[in-house]
């Protein structure tokens, strides 16, 4: 298939999570109250559109407020100053790309199909650079706060959509364009509601081999 473009799962798909959320709760064991309203306010934002960057995390940081009985303000200085900066650590530190990533990567640069990351989380450069990738190797960069609302959102993943035609300079047709992801219930719902295809990642096996 003569695919547009092939769009990436970041956290689980281009590297193996295992151990990640221990590994955080070690480095943030003074805030573990905190990082559990986190994982909590994610579960219950899930797929819904906030319509913008803005009103999402003001979503996320009220929800993680209600649970911890701090400011948002608050929530959303430990966000972006102590747990962002301690994921990147933590990537930085003891993970690295699973070994197909850069070869297809490669091969797809070389066969003149785009390459866009779309994470769920922020600093999308900032974490493919602690694994050990260059982000010059992707068209574009994304991740769904910026959208308006988290994976599976409909409403974000067609904002994508525009994102990526926008970057290529041209039309784009969701049939023609394939999701690579390691869940189902987010990345493949995602590919589901555009009528993309997509792949589920199995460990370290390579998703692609129709380029």
């Amino acid at each position: 298939m003569n695919y547009q473009a092939v769009i990436f799962d970041l956290d689980g798909t281009l590297y193996d999570k295992s151990r990640l959320p221990f590994r955080l709760i070690l480095s943030l064991l003074p805030s573990l109250r905190t990082l559990g309203s986190e994982r909590k306010a994610r579960k219950q934002l899930k797929g819904k559109d906030f319509e913008s960057e803005n009103a999402f995390y003001d979503a996320l940081f009220g929800a993680m407020a209600s649970q911890t009985g701090k400011h948002p303000s608050a929530m959303r200085s430990w966000y972006f100053n102590r747990y962002m900066p301690a994921m990147i650590r933590t990537l930085r530190k003891h993970y690295r790309l699973r070994p197909w990533v850069v070869p297809l990567m490669e091969q797809l640069h070389g066969e003149g199909v785009p390459v866009i990351i779309y994470s769920d989380y922020g600093c999308v450069r900032e974490k493919l650079e602690a694994l050990g990738f260059n982000p010059s190797r992707a068209a574009l960069l994304a991740d769904a706060p910026s959208l308006g609302g988290l994976k599976p959102s409909e409403a974000s993943a067609r904002k994508l959509l525009g994102r990526i035609a926008d970057t290529l300079g041209t039309t784009i047709d969701p049939a023609r364009c394939l999701m690579v992801g390691d869940r189902d219930d987010t990345d493949g719902a995602t590919a589901n509601a555009l009528g993309m295809p997509f792949r589920h990642i199995e460990g370290d096996q390579c998703p692609m081999t129709d380029v």
